[in-house]
């Protein structure tokens, strides 16, 4: 059974999928002094959050699979590692992951069902065809959502960076 459909919401309704496709809850300031040097990092809320009044949810159910996306960059990217052949393996999604396999990406989430090539091509081309992810699209095309804020990163940057940026003063 394939269904599909899009809602509105107030606040953003973070998916699974939505970290990896940029969104981000909080992030770092680099903060100087009135002597030109660099203060502790600070970490605070992003302004990815309250970028839009409305957003729009697209909520997907495709042969007991229930999937969710916020945005159209998240089913961008899950329409591309989906087609790819084969599957990418958790290591190359996740590259930073120190030791171990990684289980954090999605893509370790979804049931082993949804792995198998066949169903895979099947997901892909619905999402790409279905009238409910057109409208979702729509919704974002006059309005696109910021990934860059200026003054704002993800994360700390190593104190070599920091040297660098600020011997460039």
């Amino acid at each position: 059974m394939k269904s599909a459909k899009t809602s509105l919401h107030s606040s953003f309704p973070g998916t699974p999928v939505s970290w990896w496709a940029g969104a981000r809850w909080y992030g770092w300031t680099r903060e100087i002094d009135a002597a030109g040097n660099l203060k502790r990092h600070r970490q605070v809320r992003h302004p990815f959050l309250d970028q839009r009044k409305v957003w729009c949810m697209l909520e997907v159910h495709f042969d007991g699979l229930d999937l969710i996306f916020a945005t159209p960059r998240e089913l961008d990217q899950f329409i591309d590692v989906l087609s790819r052949n084969p599957l990418p393996s958790g290591r190359s999604l996740e590259p930073d992951c120190a030791i171990g396999r990684p289980n954090r990406h999605w893509l370790a989430r979804l049931p082993k069902k949804s792995k198998s090539l066949k169903f895979r091509e099947r997901l892909s081309g619905y999402l790409k065809r279905c009238d409910s992810a057109a409208e979702f699209r729509d919704f974002y095309e006059g309005d696109p959502v910021k990934f860059v804020f200026d003054g704002f990163y993800d994360n700390i940057p190593s104190a070599r960076e920091a040297e660098s940026t600020k011997s460039t003063r």
